[in-house]
């Protein structure tokens, strides 16, 4: 090759660079464009859904206010409009990029007052005179926390607080120890948050339920000993108003009365498959068998992203008790628990069944071909639940016996 090859060469091999360099450049331009909108509409998003939940806060502080003074029909009206503020101010909440650790006790008293006047919605007529008190004290709390509020969004729009972002704790960056976030201000908020007295009435159910209090180091064993870790390595979270307790360690949060585990999830990504659905559903078997349900049965399994779902149910006899079931994620990269729910209910105990599967089978439509049946217990009651295909559909149908 002569050296006038060569120069042509370069020359090309030049020309394909610079260009292949402002392609790249282009794009990179149009993409870090396309994240900075995206940045600047997920800030204003929170920022709205924060002056929504102030707002809310608000307009339920003014409507309890009126509750006080309110005979009549407008009773049953106010209560209503208190029911809607309260899930409103709740529903905004929800979409502010806290943890719930920041806005546990915000959204406590948002459930008390949802509760109360959903009870009163629904009861209707005058307020006893416990109701009223009860009234004016949640009237009171949430006049004090919306005035706690309102100063969060002054110290927001004035910069002394800034909105927490999202994409920076999705990929663990810490956030700079000299600037103060919004989630700072909720923290003390919370610790600065309206006492709210012991409620007289006993109608509604967020009156009758009262906090009860377990032993923290009698949870701590029982999760540690859940996770087959020392009671050291996990960190105290926060109180549930039953009294359960959440702890976390790492990625994982679970929360535990005295002597169970209640709910475990973790937070992690499950990017690969390593493990088949069979091998994953032995592994959520032989969970559940270690902590002490012996006496339950699959009944269905799902999968989410790389995450296999197995549901169990108690067996009573030879019938599934569909009234006390529990469910186990586990990550298919590694065969590890991701997800737990202690079963919910109790078995019924024996049961009979009157009725023979010939003769409930008789009560199926025509239309419908049988493919199985059992025996379960679902509401308490003793039932046949048919397997059966309808056309390309299948169905289930349950049958009382």
């Amino acid at each position: 090759m002569n050296e006038k090859h060569k120069r042509k060469l370069r020359r090309f091999a030049a020309v394909c660079a610079v260009t292949a360099f402002t392609v790249l450049a282009l794009f990179s331009a149009l993409y870090f464009a396309r994240v900075k909108d995206y940045r600047c509409a997920s800030r204003y998003s929170y920022e709205l859904s924060f002056e929504e939940t102030a707002a809310a806060v608000g307009a339920l502080s003014d409507t309890l206010e009126k509750s006080r003074y309110a005979t009549g029909e407008l009773c049953h009206a106010l209560a209503s409009e208190a029911f809607a503020e309260a899930c409103a101010a709740k529903a905004a909440l929800a979409t502010l990029p806290f943890s719930t650790v920041e806005m546990e006790q915000t959204k406590g008293f948002l459930g008390t007052v949802g509760d109360f006047t959903h009870t009163l919605c629904n009861r209707g007529g005058e307020y006893t005179d416990d109701e009223r008190a009860d009234v004016l004290a949640l009237s009171d709390a949430a006049s004090a926390y919306s005035a706690l509020l309102l100063d969060l969004k002054d110290a927001l729009s004035c910069g002394e607080l800034t909105m927490d972002s999202r994409e920076k704790q999705l990929v663990n960056i810490l956030p700079d120890p000299d600037e103060r976030h919004l989630s700072d201000g909720f923290a003390d908020a919370e610790a600065n948050f309206p006492t709210l007295r012991e409620l007289k009435s006993v109608s509604g159910e967020a009156a009758a339920a009262q906090p009860q209090y377990l032993d923290p180091a009698r949870a701590r064993a029982a999760a540690a000993a859940f996770l087959n870790v020392s009671e050291d390595l996990l960190r105290e979270e926060y109180s549930y108003a039953d009294g359960t307790i959440a702890f976390s360690r790492g990625t994982v949060t679970l929360r535990a009365d005295e002597e169970h585990v209640l709910t475990l999830s973790d937070s992690r990504l499950v990017d690969t498959v390593n493990a088949s659905d069979k091998r994953a559903s032995d592994k959520a078997r032989e969970l559940l068998r270690s902590a002490g349900y012996e006496n339950m049965t699959e009944s269905g399994r799902r999968k989410s992203g790389n995450v296999l779902y197995v549901t169990f149910v108690a067996k009573e006899g030879d019938a599934l008790c569909l009234d006390c079931s529990a469910e186990v994620g586990i990550a298919l990269d590694n065969c590890a628990l991701y997800f737990f729910r202690a079963p919910e209910g109790q078995p019924e105990g024996e049961l009979s069944w009157p009725l023979s599967a010939e003769d409930a089978k008789a009560a199926l439509p025509d239309s419908l071909e049988t493919l199985g049946v059992k025996k379960v217990i679902s509401g308490g009651e003793p039932c046949y639940r048919f397997r059966c295909r309808d056309g390309e559909r299948s169905v289930t149908v349950l049958v009382d016996a």
